[in-house]
């Protein structure tokens, strides 16, 4: 009750200086592209935010960024930030009573803010939203949006299905409590932040029209190019913070139980896609099945990354012991 409370009175506070809503843009060499969430968040029909662009990279989109949302604060790096390191960045600059996130390839619905303040004010600390496909008609952007974001399919019964809860807004307050991102992982800084979230018992609501649409990749070098990072950003995630995966190093410990590991993990996740559809978004089903050769292409993708990672790490691993060993003892 305590923290219903205070929810509703900062949700309730619209004037000075401080927004309700801090929306953080983490932007990587997004001068082409960084106006499309821009001018998504001035439809909105919700007015108290601000939002904070984290630039990152050597093209800076500052002057697209300010041509675009007049008002918008900029947080510059020449180097590149990962995206852990670009939301905590952003953190740092932000000033509403709670914050919400958005890639610099997505578009907002005008209800977006909205309905995360709705649930913000019945007494969530985190709020979870959905993502919409933004390239229904294109073979390449459906395929990458099934295989990616099958969780986030904006249906109430299979975004509260999700075992970890992504695509987030938050209380400010839930930062003094977690802590913030991990900055040493290249993807994958979400899915371990917000576990610890819900580790810590704080309670999720689920708000299914919050809806961004992603716009996904349209050439298949590019969907392969993803997939194959995401698979290293997940070893990452499991090597560096002991995450629960499907794929764990001892898997990678040769080339056939990789290739083996590999297939199951494709299949295991196809399946998985395909039971969630049917159950929540049967009219997506379609798609799903005519696109499944290219879902399980790029699945094997993801599962090469992250076998590839774990046996980097071994082989480093190996060279670190034997260098000691062959340090001459005086």
């Amino acid at each position: 009750m305590r923290q219903e409370a205070a929810t509703r009175s900062a949700l309730e506070v619209t004037g000075g200086d401080r927004p309700i809503f801090s929306v953080i843009i983490p932007a990587y060499n997004a001068r082409d592209r960084i106006h499309v969430p821009l001018e998504s968040l001035r439809r909105q029909d919700f007015r108290s935010f601000e939002v904070v662009v984290v630039d990152s990279g050597p093209q800076s989109c500052a002057t697209q960024a300010m041509a675009s949302f007049p008002g918008v604060r900029i947080v510059r790096s020449r180097e590149r930030l990962f995206p852990g390191a670009a939301r905590n960045r952003g953190l740092e600059h932000a000033r509403g009573a709670f914050v919400a996130f958005m890639s610099d390839d997505c578009v907002a619905t005008p209800r977006w803010l909205s309905e995360r303040a709705r649930l913000h004010a019945a007494g969530y600390d985190l709020v979870g939203g959905a993502i919409a496909n933004g390239r229904p008609r294109h073979p390449v952007a459906s395929a990458e949006y099934l295989l990616e974001y099958s969780a986030l399919i904006p249906e109430g019964r299979i975004l509260a299905r999700q075992a970890a809860p992504h695509a987030l807004s938050f209380a400010s307050s839930v930062f003094e409590r977690a802590g913030y991102y991990p900055e040493d992982t290249s993807t994958g800084e979400d899915t371990l932040f917000n576990l610890r979230c819900v580790q810590a018992g704080m309670g999720v609501g689920f708000a299914p029209q919050a809806v961004i649409a992603h716009h996904g990749s349209t050439r298949l070098a590019e969907i392969f190019a993803h997939a194959y990072a995401h698979g290293r950003g997940l070893a990452e995630c499991v090597q560096t913070h002991g995450l629960e995966a499907p794929i764990q190093p001892a898997t990678a410990r040769t080339i056939p139980s990789a290739v083996a590991t590999s297939v199951r993990y494709a299949s295991r996740g196809w399946l998985q896609t395909l039971r969630r559809i049917s159950r929540g978004a049967p009219r997506l089903l379609p798609s799903f099945l005519a696109l499944s050769p290219l879902i399980l292409a790029a699945s094997l993708a993801t599962a090469v990354g992250a076998c590839r990672r774990y046996r980097e790490g071994a082989i480093s691993a190996a060279r670190a012991v034997s260098s000691a060993t062959s340090i001459p003892r005086t």
